[in-house]
């Protein structure tokens, strides 16, 4: 029990992290923080996978949607994997069903497809 215990802390602590993240990302624009730009993009002139995904997600906080896939097609998809996962983490202990899914999208199997799919995905979207 004591390893669940320190598992949710960690988890909340995460929570709160991403809660504070999202707090800052909605006041101010991702252009006016002091976040350096994507090293990829600088070296080679190619949009990485993740390319957009800052300003995305300040978009979907303001609920503009139609630009969150205009800035990174794949953050939605990805946010609602990691939400879900998430999700399953917390349930794991208590639900035989939440461990089973689990297993299956964070595997080694479903590892792999993600890799392929962030690849795809970084080469596709320079080629467009």
């Amino acid at each position: 029990m004591l390893a669940t215990s320190r598992h949710n802390k960690a988890l909340l602590a995460l929570l709160a992290c991403l809660l504070v993240g999202g707090l800052v990302l909605y006041l101010y624009r991702p252009e006016a923080l002091p976040i350096p730009r994507c090293p990829f993009l600088q070296l080679t002139g190619w949009q990485c996978p993740g390319c957009g995904s800052l300003r995305g997600i300040h978009a979907l906080l303001h609920g503009d949607l139609g630009r969150v896939l205009q800035l990174n097609v794949m953050l939605l998809p990805a946010l609602v994997y990691f939400t879900l996962l998430v999700i399953l983490e917390l349930l794991r202990p208590y639900r035989p069903q939440a461990e089973r899914l689990y297993r299956r999208l964070a595997g080694r199997t479903a590892c792999w497809i993600i890799f392929a799919i962030i690849v795809v995905w970084g080469i596709v979207r320079n080629l467009l």
